[in-house]
């Protein structure tokens, strides 16, 4: 798959490929960026949903956090010590995750939704959807930033107007090397077989 040159054909695959794997996930509801966004009340990164407080959690991996995440998002391993620490800490809270697409985040929804019960909702097309959305993005420093990892080329749909990052075969082999096959992402649309 060759990545699409204009901002609607990417929009557009996002949502083909979200549409693809959504109903794997039939516990994991949905949020989309533009209403997280509108949620934020002129205060970028700072949301309210069904009246409560957004914690947005990235479930990516460390290399691909380092590249940018979610303006104030905390990582997942950040997220999970919190509840080890204090458990009732997120109980007027609601949880919104997202990973590069929507697919590892919505596995950790349905876990969070099942497990501890917690108001948890997939952010649809993840990181890439917010970035069309015009959602920001901070580096590590919190600096507003416009990279955005992704997988490779034939996943370089985050807005045109951002730079995507990839990891060559070495840090890929590497992720992928974590991943148990059946989560693989290429293995998810028919790819890499």
């Amino acid at each position: 798959m060759v990545a699409t040159t204009n901002d609607a054909e990417r929009k557009k695959k996002i949502a083909s490929l979200v549409d693809e794997f959504s109903p794997k996930f039939p516990n994991a509801p949905e949020i989309t960026p533009e209403v997280l966004l509108s949620q934020s009340a002129g205060n970028p990164g700072k949301y309210t949903f069904n009246a409560k407080p957004v914690v947005v959690v990235d479930v990516r991996t460390h290399d691909e956090t380092e590249v940018s995440v979610i303006k104030n998002a905390v990582t997942k391993k950040a997220f999970e010590a919190n509840l080890l620490a204090d458990p009732r800490s997120l109980d007027d809270h609601v949880v919104v995750a997202y990973c590069t697409i929507g697919y590892r985040s919505a596995g950790y929804v349905e876990k969070l939704r099942s497990g501890r019960n917690m108001e948890a909702y997939n952010l649809r097309g993840s990181i890439l959807a917010w970035t069309h959305a015009g959602g920001e993005l901070e580096d590590q420093e919190k600096n507003v930033t416009k990279k955005v990892h992704v997988f490779g080329e034939s996943w370089d749909l985050a807005s045109r107007d951002c730079e995507s990052v990839y990891f060559k075969q070495p840090k890929l082999s590497y992720v992928s090397s974590l991943v148990p096959d059946a989560l693989k992402p290429w293995r998810w649309f028919g790819r890499g077989k």
